[in-house]
């Protein structure tokens, strides 16, 4: 029942909202396939546009814009990763209500990666912000939500 409500509660907006706490807490099985698209066309590309989006000031003094140009290549390989994990026909999780949560979280980050591409190409600077920092928030529930084995276990 708890999973069976956690469910209903991703499937309408997973997104920016916080996943209720469960003392069943599903783990993310190991995959490489799955680390290495997170390694290098999501957690790099979205440390880059973290950095070239909200510290614009440090990159280039004096300007007040966002270099588009710069931000246009992570913001795309963000994109393609996130499509890359969204085509993982068996994800690395435990129960099938873990599945479907597991592809609520994907399919919100493939909406707001998706978006963020189309606010970049625009020059939409208030939108930019928005959709990357709703993809953090949506990053960080997906990583609460599941725990990896390894860490369930440790004392």
């Amino acid at each position: 029942m708890r999973i069976t409500t956690l469910i209903t509660i991703c499937a309408l907006g997973c997104g920016g909202a916080s996943p209720p706490s469960t003392t069943m807490a599903p783990t993310l099985l190991h995959s490489a396939v799955l680390n290495e698209i997170m390694k290098t066309e999501v957690n790099q590309p979205f440390s880059a546009l973290t950095f070239l989006v909200f510290h614009a000031a440090d990159v280039n003094p004096g300007s007040s814009d966002l270099e588009y140009a710069k931000i246009s290549i992570p913001a795309a390989t963000l994109r393609e990763g996130i499509f890359k994990v969204r085509a993982i026909a068996d994800p690395p999780v435990l129960t099938t209500e873990a599945r479907a949560v597991f592809f609520t979280f994907v399919e919100s980050m493939a909406r707001d990666s998706d978006q963020l591409s189309t606010a970049v190409a625009s020059r939409d600077r208030g939108r930019t912000e928005k959709l990357l920092t709703k993809i953090s928030e949506t990053c960080s529930n997906c990583h609460h939500f599941f725990r990896l084995k390894e860490i369930q276990d440790s004392p």
